[in-house]
């Protein structure tokens, strides 16, 4: 069975809130695309087209979003618990 997006996004905010995320889900979904566009390419293809490593992709997350890492690591474990970002 295939998932929409919808779906999916429905999946990891759940486990977002579950590991204590307090956003409500608007801003977790806007902190998430910009976790996808900044991490994606140097985490899952390996390709630093955007980040020489992960660790900088991740504070470009925090910088951008202006969030803390400590929330940066809670979008993180809410996607790689429900599908395994790496």
């Amino acid at each position: 069975m295939n998932m929409s997006i919808e779906e999916v996004n429905e999946e990891y905010f759940e486990e977002y809130k579950k590991l204590g995320g307090k956003s409500n889900k608007t801003k977790y979904l806007k902190n998430l695309d910009i976790f996808i566009e900044e991490t994606l390419d140097i985490w899952v293809y390996g390709d630093p087209i955007k980040h020489d490593n992960r660790s900088d992709s991740m504070y470009a997350v925090s910088d951008i979003a202006k969030i803390p890492m400590k929330e940066v690591n809670l979008i993180f474990k809410s996607v790689d618990n429900i599908h395994t970002y790496t």
